[in-house]
């Protein structure tokens, strides 16, 4: 169950980014969650010591793989961050600017 649920939001976030739209925060704290309880666990498997070595190079790839993901959601976060940032001070660069030019007509 808990697979098909994982499955169910990769197609939603899939169909939002063919859509043109944005993913919500809500959907991207989940799958932080999400990618959190993988590193978790297969960080586990790869420092087990009883955990084979070929077994130990796939969850080590599970761990690359994760982590990527984790990255770029993070990445995303911080570009649309970063975005409002600049639209807020372009919004207070024009207000100041109309407000000085007031000044000097006067």
């Amino acid at each position: 169950m808990e697979g098909s649920r994982l499955n169910l939001t990769r197609i939603e976030v899939g169909q939002a980014a063919e859509k043109g739209r944005s993913v919500d925060s809500t959907t991207r704290e989940w799958l932080v969650e999400q990618l959190h309880d993988v590193l978790e666990i297969a960080m586990g498997r790869v420092t087990h010591p009883k955990t084979l070595s070929s077994e130990r190079i796939k969850w080590s790839r599970i761990v690359i793989a994760a982590g990527q993901a984790l990255n770029a959601i993070l990445r995303d976060v911080e570009i649309e961050s970063l975005k409002q940032q600049i639209t807020e001070l372009r919004a207070l660069t024009t207000e100041r600017l109309s407000t000085e030019q007031e000044i000097d007509r006067e």
